[in-house]
């Protein structure tokens, strides 16, 4: 056999087994595709039995990866730092926990909250307008004052609240916003101011309005006064004449300070006048005078020794 014959031989030789190794490999791919599709047929007919299958369909699901806490994630930090008055705000009231108040200055608070709503017992929504921002000691005071005497006594008109018209929560600020003056409850998250209450009857109750009902405000007022520690409207002094404010300070022997005047129409009216005529007999002010011009100065006229001699010397003058 000549030297050409040989290589046409093992040319042939690999020919056939590159074909027979290609036919193994196509018949193994096949025998696997068909072990695949046998085990998703068979895990379906098993997700099929009555108990079985949701419980196997279940733990075959991945769960997704744990979100990792970044240090500036407030919702984060503040779900892991629930307190107990937390948890005990969360049967009363809707609300979200918010990071600890340092500063500036003397505005700290700790356990703070955002007190966006309040649960009646009939599973009735009552909103804040706008959302309080107050430690949870004081967001729990409020909340049981609106569901306890609040609620309750609305009822009795024929209605329900349905929401608080709020004029201040936490404010970095001293008292009464005057210079120099202690830090306010605002200050720490611990004080919230109240103009009035809505209604489902689409009405409002003002609680410094002399307009409205007389008992039902003096209710008001007395439950107040029995859950916080200092209640200011009108009548304690010119800043909370449109206004209630509310706040759990502690003080010495447990002193509480109730500075409401509940007034009705004809007595604000006779307040009113007497606070008219006491500002016109009063002294006026230094800052009142202070745009009245002064009388111009007297000019000094010479005596008539100087003024003879006056004339005398311009007469000299003149003779020169």
């Amino acid at each position: 056999m000549s030297a050409v014959d040989e290589r046409k031989r093992a040319a042939v030789s690999a020919m056939l087994a590159t074909a027979a190794s290609k036919q193994r490999t196509e018949s193994d791919g096949a025998r696997s595709s068909i072990r695949r599709v046998g085990t998703v047929l068979a895990y379906f007919a098993i997700c099929l039995l009555p108990g079985i299958g949701p419980a196997i369909a279940a733990d075959a699901v991945p769960l997704p990866r744990e979100r990792p806490a970044a240090a500036n994630d407030q919702s984060a930090s503040s779900d892991s730092e629930w307190t107990a008055c937390d948890q005990r705000l969360t049967e009363l009231a809707e609300f979200r926990p918010l990071p600890p108040i340092a500063g500036p200055g003397e505005c700290t608070a700790s356990d703070v909250v955002q007190l966006d709503a309040v649960r009646l017992p009939s599973d009735a929504r009552v909103t804040l307008t706008p959302p309080a921002t107050l430690r949870c000691p004081m967001a729990e005071a409020v909340t049981h004052w609106i569901r306890d005497d609040i609620a309750p006594a609305v009822v009795e008109l024929g209605t329900s609240v349905r929401g608080v018209e709020t004029a201040d929560s936490f404010d970095c600020r001293p008292r009464n916003s005057i210079p120099g003056a202690k830090i306010s409850e605002h200050g720490h998250a611990n004080a919230l101011d109240v103009s009035a209450f809505r209604l489902a009857n689409r009405k409002s109750i003002e609680l410094t309005s002399a307009h409205e009902s007389k008992s039902l405000r003096q209710r008001f007022r007395d439950s107040a006064c029995a859950r916080f520690s200092t209640v200011l409207g009108n009548g304690a002094d010119g800043y909370h004449e449109t206004h209630v404010h509310l706040d759990i300070i502690a003080r010495h022997d447990d002193y509480r300070i109730c500075q409401w005047d509940v007034l009705d129409e004809s007595e604000a009216a006779v307040r009113s006048a007497a606070k008219t005529a006491q500002a016109s007999q009063a002294p006026k002010s230094a800052a009142a005078t202070a745009d009245i011009p002064l009388p111009r100065p007297r000019v000094d006229l010479p005596s008539p020794e100087r003024h003879a001699r006056a004339r005398a010397l311009r007469w000299s003058r003149a003779i020169r």
